[in-house]
């Protein structure tokens, strides 16, 4: 099958590597995945590097007007057999294109969308999102939409988490020296300042405590920086910036605890990928999360900022745990979370989608 995927984001985050892997996947079964992406961003120039194909499309200056009709005739030429959109803001450009090539047009939701329009949800053919928490939420700001969204949830590729390196993090010069460890990942809008609030309390019974900040976000760096400083605790927060990927396994693996404060993850990836390096997970009962931690032995969910605190201490702190039987725990339920499973469900769906079997 010939598939379109479309992404013309700015940026490159939770969506695009699971894109990124699920294209992987699709080629190795023997489709063609080709990206339509916006000109000279980091999502074009990633996927070419990983040698897939790809079809630029401007944004912005005078070439934006022409460019999608354009990128339409080539999708005519391409002859695509789906278009699947990755963002909803790029329901009109992938409808377009489906309209050249006479091909259904699917839309994958990453994130509970603040406004989404009826008007644009109605483009597409097929709609799903990546937890049931997003399918509900647009359900519920949407109510002609409600019922009519599936759900395909993420998954990883097991191999490439396995035989992890606990010790990542005894060469880095911040962290090396203290202990316990506890990382949060992500772009620094998602609850960091919280994290660093609980602190204070957090290094009164864990002296060596630190905390490892994991991203790239240069313009939230420098007012939490300064919150650090403010609060006392600079020297227990670590700016990790962008861990490579293929390092990520070990970065997760070399942490106590996986942790956010953030409420409105649309699915939690980085949860799963701590999971399968057995590494437990605190967070609040919310957003995506709950589809992802079920039980005690995989970490712990919370209604509020104490309880947040008392959890990550509880954990921390408990001597008589059996981290190994723990450690299998996380890597049974990130089990539930396959690359093969999600591409099964994909495959499925296109092929109902086309018609063909």
């Amino acid at each position: 099958m010939n598939i379109a995927f479309v992404n013309t984001s700015r940026g490159w985050g939770g969506a695009e590597e699971q894109m990124l892997a699920m294209a992987r996947e699709l080629e190795r079964r023997g489709h063609l995945v080709t990206v339509v992406a916006r000109r000279g961003g980091p999502i074009l120039e990633r996927f070419m590097g990983a040698g897939h194909r790809v079809l630029p499309v401007a944004r912005k200056g005078v070439a934006a007007i022409a460019a999608p009709f354009l990128a339409a005739l080539r999708a005519k030429g391409a002859r695509f057999d789906i278009i699947h959109s990755h963002r909803d803001h790029d329901l009109p450009l992938g409808k377009l294109l489906a309209l050249a090539c006479g091909a259904p047009l699917l839309l994958t939701q990453h994130c509970l969308p603040h406004r989404p329009s009826a008007l644009a949800y109605r483009l597409a053919d097929h709609l799903v999102a990546v937890s049931g928490y997003i399918a509900a939420g647009i359900g519920a700001k949407l109510p002609v939409m409600e019922g009519r969204i599936g759900v395909i949830v993420n998954g990883v590729d097991p191999s490439l988490f396995a035989d992890a390196d606990p010790a990542f993090w005894r060469s880095h010069p911040q962290a090396g020296a203290r202990r316990p460890l506890m990382g949060a990942v992500g772009a620094f809008y998602k609850g960091q300042e919280e994290l660093i609030g609980v602190l204070p309390a957090l290094l009164k019974e864990f002296p060596q405590l630190a905390l490892i900040l994991i991203g790239e976000d240069d313009a939230r760096k420098e007012p939490l920086r300064q919150l650090a400083e403010r609060t006392g605790v600079a020297q227990a927060v670590v700016f990790a910036g962008r861990i490579p990927r293929e390092k990520m396994k070990d970065a997760l693996a070399g942490l106590d605890l996986n942790v956010s404060a953030f409420r409105n993850e649309g699915f939690g990836l980085s949860v799963v990928e701590g999971l399968a390096v057995g590494t437990p997970f605190v967070g609040y009962r919310a957003g995506g999360y709950p589809e992802i931690i079920t039980g005690a032995e995989t970490g712990c969910l919370v209604d509020t900022p104490s309880e947040l605190a008392g959890a990550i201490s509880r954990l921390l702190g408990d001597r008589g745990i059996d981290r190994a039987a723990r450690s299998g725990a996380c890597k049974a339920a990130a089990g539930r979370f396959t690359l093969d499973n999600m591409a099964d469900q994909y495959q499925r769906l296109y092929f109902a989608m086309k018609g063909t079997s």
